[in-house]
């Protein structure tokens, strides 16, 4: 529950600079689909040049950089130069969020877009302010384009100091959260530095480990496990844009992967259509780790026994930062593990009281190192969190051990692959049609991605429409991953007692409306 640690959070450009004195030859990420690396020597390289431009362009200190990106080394190179120079960088999820990009470029206000192209990001570009330039592609042989032929003016070797204090913000990232519409969550220079470290520290990272990821880098889990924790220990990460089940374990054996990172719907996919492979037979690797989405014991056990490969588990959350994992492949089975480095961990009644080891009660994480700022708002604002840690809405307890078991959740929210998301933000979607009354969606367990999105619609009197019509209608407002997989019409919703939507019974309703299927 404790553990708070005592190391002060160096400033990027110390440890990229660090970096390439230490291990200048060593590689710190791999693409797969470019089948390009970038090793630490060249990192600080770069990381000079694109100071260097970002200084000349006049950017300040919380100045914000948006970087509009899939995954690559260009992606990357932003990243990680951004924050060497001590300025902002923010992320959006681009098709998860498109609905509301718009929205959130403007609350974000950037000093500078630099966008992968392709990405049909014309329409937003006209509301900024801000100049937008070409992600374009990185070269050691001169042959750069987009941005990375914007800095080769600029010299590698020209070491300006970060203009970055550890309060000032780091990183902003996007999560749908618990309302309509996504939010932003800020971290600052020293909030990122420590949850790096942190993962580092229980994952065991050092020169020489590889890592694998084949999520999005939008994804805050993925930018600490795979992109932060890596550079803070010198060790290598290998990534792809997207997960392959037909390519994955031959991933983790030609790369000779130590520790690959995953979410539940990837376990359930690899348990749903085995591979004829076992774990002797990938000799580098460690163990894989889940993340995102709660790992269910008999899944877990499951792809244990069918591939002899070990999976450990962790948890966390956009506010409270990195919060509990399994200490490398020390798992226990049912949890996710003990308190991480730097973090705090209360377990409280419903007075806010703490309670006991085997209580169970509201997660509540933070207010320690790992804890991000706060929000930013549609319109700008910034809100601070509290420094006594954010309640999570998620319920557990603590066994014996000091090992956290998650049991439920207060939110309403769907979880479907590890990406959470409010069902109001479909509602939202789904009542737009001037046919449909109400609308309430909710999440209904699924063999693959843990959560399904299912909805119910109450259509007006005296008008006619069909499903097709509403789920033609969605799939114009809606990416894929929010996009309802089952409509039903109903003639009312359940509602409390003040009139509200009862969503706590529209799985219930759902059950009993489809017995039999």
């Amino acid at each position: 529950m404790k553990n708070l640690g005592e190391k002060q959070a160096p400033s990027f450009f110390e440890i990229l600079s660090a970096n390439a004195r230490k291990w200048p030859e060593a590689i710190y990420a791999y693409s797969i689909d470019q089948q390009k690396s970038v090793n630490y020597k060249e990192l600080y390289g770069v990381s000079n040049q694109i100071a260097g431009f970002l200084k000349n362009y006049g950017v300040g200190r919380n100045q914000r950089v948006l970087l509009l990106s899939e995954n690559s080394i260009e992606n990357f190179l932003i990243f990680v130069s951004t924050l060497r120079y001590g300025a902002t960088l923010a992320t959006v999820h681009v098709e998860m969020n498109k609905t509301h990009l718009a929205e959130i470029i403007e609350s974000i206000n950037p000093v500078l877009v630099i966008y992968q192209p392709g990405m049909d990001l014309e329409f937003f570009k006209s509301g900024t302010n801000a100049e937008w330039i070409e992600l374009g592609e990185w070269s050691l042989n001169g042959n750069s384009e987009g941005f990375f032929k914007e800095i080769a003016e600029f010299n590698p070797e020209d070491e300006l100091e970060s203009i970055a204090s550890p309060d000032d913000h780091g990183v902003i990232f996007y999560t749908s959260g618990t309302v309509d519409r996504p939010k932003g969550v800020i971290q600052t220079h020293a909030t990122a530095y420590y949850n790096y470290d942190s993962t580092a520290d229980y994952l065991g990272l050092e020169p020489g480990i590889r890592t694998l990821d084949c999520r999005s880098y939008s994804w805050l889990s993925a930018q600490h496990m795979s992109l932060g924790a890596p550079l803070v220990s010198g060790a290598t990460t290998i990534f792809a844009r997207h997960f392959s089940q037909s390519r994955y374990f031959d991933w983790l054996k030609d790369y000779k992967i130590n520790i690959g990172f995953v979410v539940p719907t990837m376990i359930n996919m690899l348990i749903n259509r085995p591979s004829k492979i076992n774990g002797s037979e990938l000799g580098d690797l460690k163990f894989l780790t889940s993340s995102s989405a709660p790992l269910l014991p008999d899944q877990w056990r499951d792809f244990e026994r069918m591939y002899g490969i070990t999976l450990s588990q962790s948890c966390g959350s956009s506010e409270g930062g990195n919060t509990a994992a399994h200490r490398g492949a020390n798992r226990k089975i049912g949890s996710v593990g003990p308190a991480q480095k730097y973090q705090k961990i209360r377990i409280i009644d419903q007075n806010g009281l703490d309670l006991d080891p085997g209580d169970t009660g509201e997660i509540v994480v933070g207010g320690g190192r790992q804890q991000a700022l706060g929000y930013l708002h549609h319109n700008g604002e910034v809100e601070l969190l509290p420094k006594t840690g954010h309640c999570t809405g998620d319920l557990g307890y603590f066994d014996i051990d000091g090992h956290l078991h998650i049991t439920g959740r207060v939110k309403e929210l769907i979880i479907r692959g590890g990406v959470n998301f409010s069902p109001v933000e479909v509602d939202s979607i789904l009542i737009q049609p001037p046919s449909v009354a109400e609308a309430g969606t909710f999440g209904m367990p699924d063999a693959i991605y843990g959560e399904e999105v299912a909805a119910f619609v109450v259509i007006g009197k005296r008008k006619s429409v069909s499903l097709d019509d509403i789920i033609v209608y969605c799939r114009g407002h809606l990416p894929e991953a929010k996009m309802p997989k089952k409509i039903l019409i109903v003639e009312e919703l359940p509602k409390n007692p003040r009139g509200k939507l009862d969503r706590a019974s529209l799985l219930k309703l759902w059950q009993s409306e489809n017995k039999g299927e």
